[in-house]
């Protein structure tokens, strides 16, 4: 061959790498042209996901099955007492597909919130199996796997690669952060936003290289970003990681790249306002240290190793000074991930990321800046940039093979997965999840619920129980946990094979049950603080109604209705006010007291129809007995 051929196959060769070399690159690792921007998307239109269509769809649905499998457990748990109440069990606006029913879900906050298209996912469920709550749990379930797939497919559009990808999706499968979200069926709103927001970063990067046809591909990501807004406004900065995209990754113009993202927050803005509005007043102020310690801790628990519970203690002020200092690092870690914009810009991206997903769970005035709930959808890019790292950075210093990189990934997936079975054990516990809680957190809502629980598991049992009565499986739970290692347990048992709800060794168990309800409650107290919870006095009235002291019940109603008059939660105070009246009535009634007790009943008919509330829709039957009552004795 002559050198002029040679020096022309060489350079055939080297062209031919080269593309080869495009072709495979990641998203993070893609070089602009000149000319970047909607023109030179015109020219190249790069697949948005590696491999067939089939390949990916497979993956797609294993991690969603992955997904049910690892929740099963949770399947057979009932509504929890808080939150799914309100959105679910006495909502009802979802309990039938109508005009009426769709018109007010999108047109009206409920439960002091705007989260349409988490109400329709209710709403559905309803629809197909009325009031079950292994329904509600099934679907979450599926939601979340349907985030897991999705997961999958992010990953993969960031990276091109397989085993990125695949990674990304099992650690994201496994993460023990996810169990409050999925198991607690009021925080579905966390699975519905992040299931619209990931295929709407898709729909954009596909925007991106769509070329001439783009524009459809931008109408669609705005629809599902839209829908993820309807599902919980925590997604509300991702339109900033599109622009991270754009900037650090694809080196895009910046008028360019924030041009098109301007509708994208004109939508963010008007869900911003509707929440805002919907939500009650604290009080509380932005506090920099109270935001730092809430970032840090967020950052400790997206790492998979920190400590899961429901309710964690809020951080308190703690002066100007540690406010300055506290300024001055949250500036800092918000800047620092630009140190690594020419090395790493799919990292940067990622990192932002996590942090941009933490500003509005942090501006509207919650109680809890740190709930596991809060971290559902950023650690999607918490999940990402760890298997990039260990695979593609890590990587490079173990180039003889992957068995390294994948080995450390296997190994925090087996720690993750541990955390996760345990955590869902203490959901799964007959005691219910505030007793593994109270073990971890020392915050009073922990306290009363727990007592809550104890309570109403007493009020099951006996003739004349004032609750449902457990299944024989149910009540066997509980009292192996209760009564674990009591030498009382086998007669207990004995009783209720024997169908008896009357013996000794019931009423002792009921007994126990309501002292460890008075020790949760009087714990509560002890660590409430400045907390206003006039439920915890409600709750004590009622259990000291279940045991017939009527003089100390009239008191906890009292307080209750005191403490109600000071918070600011108006549907929250107006609720503990109806039921510490009625049960005012009630108390009034046992002592045959009738006109007090008419007046109390008169008061809770009164203030129903002021209220516009659904409590206690018999009243009116309850008022005219006792005026039959009062007619009786009086004299002829």
């Amino acid at each position: 061959m002559s050198s002029a051929k040679k020096l022309k196959t060489y350079k055939q060769k080297k062209t031919g790498d080269k593309i080869s070399t495009h072709q495979k690159s990641s998203l993070a690792t893609v070089k602009p042209t000149k000319t970047q921007g909607r023109t030179s998307r015109k020219g190249s239109q790069r697949p948005l996901l590696t491999g067939s269509w089939k390949l990916n769809a497979g993956l797609f649905l294993l991690f969603v099955v992955a997904t049910l499998l690892l929740y099963a457990v949770d399947l057979h748990l009932d509504f929890f007492k808080v939150d799914d109440q309100q959105y679910v069990v006495q909502n009802p606006w979802i309990k039938s597909v109508t005009a009426e029913n769709i018109n007010h879900i999108l047109t009206t906050p409920y439960f002091v919130n705007y989260s349409p298209l988490h109400l329709f996912s209710y709403m559905l469920d309803y629809a197909i199996n009325g009031l079950d709550p292994y329904t509600f749990h099934l679907s979450s379930n599926i939601w979340a796997g349907l985030v897991a797939g999705f997961v999958f497919l992010t990953a993969l559009a960031l990276t091109n690669k397989h085993i990125m990808a695949i990674s990304a999706a099992t650690l994201f499968v496994l993460h023990p952060v996810h169990v409050e979200a999925i198991t607690w069926i009021a925080s579905r709103k966390d699975l519905v936003a992040t299931a619209f927001a990931l295929p709407a970063l898709l729909a954009y990067l596909k925007y991106r290289r769509a070329g001439a046809s783009s524009t459809p591909w931008y109408i669609f990501s705005l629809v599902l970003f839209l829908f993820a807004l309807a599902g919980k406004l925590s997604v509300a900065t991702f339109p900033l990681v599109f622009i991270a995209l754009d900037l650090f990754v694809e080196k895009r113009p910046i008028v360019g790249s924030l041009t098109d993202k301007i509708p994208y927050f004109i939508l963010a803005g008007i869900m911003a306002l509707i929440v805002t509005k919907a939500q009650p007043a604290t009080g509380s102020h932005p506090d920099p240290y109270i935001l730092l310690s809430a970032l840090l801790q967020n950052l400790w628990l997206i790492t998979g190793f920190g400590k899961y519970v429901i309710y964690r203690v809020a951080p308190v002020p703690q002066g100007m000074g540690l406010e300055i200092l506290a300024t001055m690092l949250l500036i800092l870690i918000f800047v620092a991930p630009l140190l690594l914009r020419r090395k790493f810009p799919l990292a940067v991206v990622l990192i932002y990321w996590i942090l941009f997903a933490f500003v509005p769970t942090q501006i509207l005035s919650f109680a809890y800046p740190v709930t596991d709930r809060y971290l559902f959808f950023p650690s999607v890019a918490a999940v990402t940039v760890l298997a990039w790292a260990v695979i593609s950075v890590w990587g490079k210093f173990t180039r003889k093979s992957l068995i390294p990189s994948l080995g450390l990934l296997v190994v925090v997936a087996v720690i993750w997965g541990i955390n996760t079975m345990s955590y869902l054990h203490e959901w799964t516990d007959p005691r219910s999840v505030w007793y593994g809680a109270s073990k971890k957190s020392s915050d009073p809502l922990v306290y009363y619920n727990l007592g809550w629980d104890y309570m109403d598991h007493a009020a099951q049992f006996g003739s004349k129980a004032r609750k449902a009565p457990p299944t024989k499986e149910e009540a066997t739970r509980l009292a192996a946990k209760v009564w674990q290692d009591d030498p009382r347990l086998p007669a207990l048992l004995s009783e209720w094979e024997k169908n008896s709800h009357d013996g000794n060794a019931e009423k002792a168990f009921v007994a126990d049950l309501r002292k460890l309800a008075h020790a949760a409650y009087d714990q509560a107290l002890a660590t409430k603080g400045k907390h206003i919870m006039p439920d915890l006095f409600f709750h004590r009235g009622l259990l000291y109604l279940d045991e017939g002291k009527m003089t100390e019940a009239k008191e906890q109603f009292m307080k209750g209705i005191d403490e109600a008059s000071r918070s600011s939660y108006t549907q929250g105070s107006q609720e503990v006010l109806l039921n510490c009246h009625f049960n005012l009535g009630v108390v009034y009634w046992a002592e045959q007291n009738y006109p007090e007790a008419l007046k109390w009943m008169t008061m809770v008919r009164d203030e129903r129809t002021r209220f516009g509330s659904n409590l206690f829709p018999d009243i009116n039957t309850h008022i005219q007995r006792l005026q039959q009552m009062i007619q009786a004795t009086m004299p002829k």
